[in-house]
């Protein structure tokens, strides 16, 4: 599996913040696209394209010269809609612009479809968001996710189910994708390994809000925790349903489903909803308050963890092209 080192990923806050080097006088420089594939039009696309122009403008900072010439990095942005159709339209967009590498997509769907398009370019794809274990096992040495995989996650999450939220009746929805599909089918055999009881398993479309059978199948089967494969907004809704049926269940879902106001509010979501987030807790990441101020000062949108690993992935290919004095994509993807 491809997985980007931790002590790479860690590092970029504390990286991407240390004082710029005195410029060097250039006789000329270059310039270096990083792509960003995510639907623009939402606001967590919005906040990942904050998060990446924020990474280009700290790298920017840094003077750096490649090859005897000082490289200017700007951000090449195309909004995919998390569509699988212009997913694939997408990744040609990055091969025809010349990107040096691309942050997204966003889905683990979305992912998988462009990722053949920028394997066969050769250009190094970093996902910021995608956990799916097959990601990475397809045999492409270009493709890289920044998180830990599905089994992983399956893990802490049946972790969580058994002795945080003490669950003894569960109930398991997929929304029919990828992700979803992976997700719980790694929390369904991580929890069982445990002892842990699924009483319930039940699929949603993606793009439904009609969770009534599920709800009602939730209540015959008297279920103490439900835990749901959604992103949001769909995971909002669903915990408004829960509520507004008076389901007496606790829910957890991953992190996909974080709302844009985390972790100062998570009001959207019940009091037995859980969460878990991947990455570290804001006061225990290097440079977050400097980051987060001089993120506040240019942007409205809110740093949420999504936004935190866009601008890790920004900083993982910048230090690869730092390291092979190189913008040639070959070197790059040896590098990362």
């Amino acid at each position: 599996m491809n997985r980007l080192p931790q002590a790479i990923v860690f590092c970029c806050l504390s990286l991407l913040l240390m004082p710029a080097a005195p410029a060097q006088a250039q006789e000329s420089t270059q310039t270096a696209l990083i792509g960003l594939a995510t639907p623009l039009s939402t606001t967590r696309g919005q906040t990942l394209r904050d998060a990446v122009q924020q990474g280009i403008d700290d790298a920017n900072k840094r003077n750096l010269v490649i090859n005897g010439k000082r490289v200017i990095f700007k951000l090449f942005a195309v909004d995919d809609k998390n569509d699988n159709n212009l997913a694939a339209i997408t990744a040609r967009a990055m091969v025809n612009a010349g990107v040096i590498g691309v942050v997204g997509h966003l889905s683990t769907d979305a992912s998988l479809i462009a990722a053949k398009i920028y394997n066969q370019a050769g250009i190094p794809m970093i996902s910021p968001t995608t956990t799916a274990r097959v990601f990475t096992q397809q045999g492409y040495r270009n493709v890289f996710q920044l998180l830990g995989h599905t089994d992983i996650t399956g893990d802490y999450l049946a972790n969580a189910a058994l002795n945080i939220v003490k669950a003894r009746r569960i109930m398991v929805v997929d929304n029919e994708t990828g992700l979803g599909d992976a997700l719980t089918s790694s929390f369904i055999k991580r929890l069982r390994s445990k002892g842990g009881d699924i009483v319930a398993h039940a699929s949603v479309s993606q793009k439904t809000s009609d969770f009534n059978a599920v709800l009602e199948e939730a209540r015959k089967q008297r279920v103490d925790m439900i835990f749901l494969a959604a992103i949001v907004p769909q995971g909002m809704a669903f915990a408004q349903r829960m509520q507004q049926q008076n389901i007496p269940a606790s829910l957890m879902i991953a992190g996909g489903a974080v709302n844009y106001n985390f972790p100062q509010s998570s009001d959207e979501y019940g009091e037995n909803t859980w969460i878990l987030v991947h990455g570290l807790p804001e006061e225990k990441l290097p440079g977050f308050k400097s980051l987060e101020k001089s993120y506040s000062a240019k942007f409205s949108t809110n740093l949420i963890p999504q936004s935190l690993f866009a601008y890790d992935c920004v900083g993982v290919l910048v230090e690869a092209v730092k390291q092979a004095d190189s913008l040639a994509l070959d070197k790059l993807v040896t590098m990362l």
